[in-house]
């Protein structure tokens, strides 16, 4: 018995790091912005208001055109879904070239957003790379200031949100493709089915967990992994059009005097959204469990 308490007290000891440290960082930010929620609050002073923050979140008007910024990338997620798994069943059957491609396609997945971001905003500049090229061709029609009007923004984050996600989906896939028979790959071949209807008959129900965990990753990335995109690509512009719940949480906090408690009651809206999301992935994830 002396020896099973000891055991066990050691056990509890070696834990205990880890839990101040994430008391430090997680649990006391997030209870303290949760209190905070509830006043009006410049980083210094604080004021109880209660409810106010939230009754002025929702009624006027400002979260749901941020909504319409996240569900304009969550459209997004089906597109990078079916490149990422084309991609990866031609990387799987060795297409020729498949080594380098390989590589190419997962060199974006290594840098940074903010990378990918600036590099991007330099691309579609009015005097940048991509204009050059249209102007080049004879097209002055769509020579465009690309991140001046909502579509083609939107366009330009879109293509930056691919172009680093394809090389990290396309692994998930692969690594999922791995545990596909390959007597059911031959034997289908041997039948004379051709590349799609394998990959519809056979690859894509083999990888619907594969999928189930990439589609949820990513619907949750929509929320809370768009900031470094939007703040090097368009800095949530033109006006706000672009501007999705965590870059605003940021202009609440950072760039206007006094919104602290504001972005604060943003933080817990954004916090039971994705709450939501990861309870139906939980959901769902127990139905293909049983």
């Amino acid at each position: 018995m002396r020896y099973m308490v000891k055991e066990r007290l050691s056990g509890y000891l070696s834990v205990v790091p880890a839990l101040i440290v994430l008391i430090i960082v997680v649990f006391y930010p997030m209870i303290n912005t949760f209190l905070h929620s509830f006043t009006k609050w410049d980083g210094n002073i604080s004021r109880w208001i209660g409810l106010d923050n939230y009754k002025f979140i929702l009624t006027n008007g400002e979260l749901w055109k941020l909504l319409r910024n996240n569900l304009i990338f969550l459209l997004s997620v089906p597109g990078i879904l079916l490149i990422c798994l084309i991609v990866s069943v031609l990387l799987f059957e060795e297409v020729p070239g498949w080594r380098f491609f390989r590589s190419v396609y997962y060199i974006p997945t290594i840098l940074s957003a903010v990378v990918v971001g600036f590099l991007m905003k330099t691309m579609f500049a009015q005097s940048g790379v991509i204009n050059q090229i249209i102007r080049a061709l004879g097209l002055p029609e769509w020579h465009l200031q690309w991140l001046s009007y909502t579509p083609t923004a939107f366009m330009v984050l879109i293509f930056c949100f691919y172009w680093q996600t394809m090389g990290q989906g396309t692994l998930i896939f692969l690594s999922g493709l791995s545990s596909i028979s390959q007597e059911m790959i031959e034997a289908s071949k041997t039948d004379g089915a051709s590349w799609w209807k394998r990959l519809i008959h056979i690859v894509i129900p083999s990888l619907t967990p594969t999928i189930f965990y990439f589609t949820v990753t990513n619907i949750i990335y929509c929320f809370i992994g768009v900031f470094s995109l939007v703040f090097s690509v368009t800095g949530g512009g033109p006006g706000l059009e672009t501007t999705p719940i965590d870059y605003m949480i940021y202009i609440k906090a950072f760039q206007s005097p006094g919104q602290l408690g504001y972005a604060s009651a943003l933080s817990i809206i954004l916090f039971i959204i994705v709450l939501l999301i990861s309870w139906v992935q939980l959901r769902i994830s127990n139905r293909f469990a049983e």
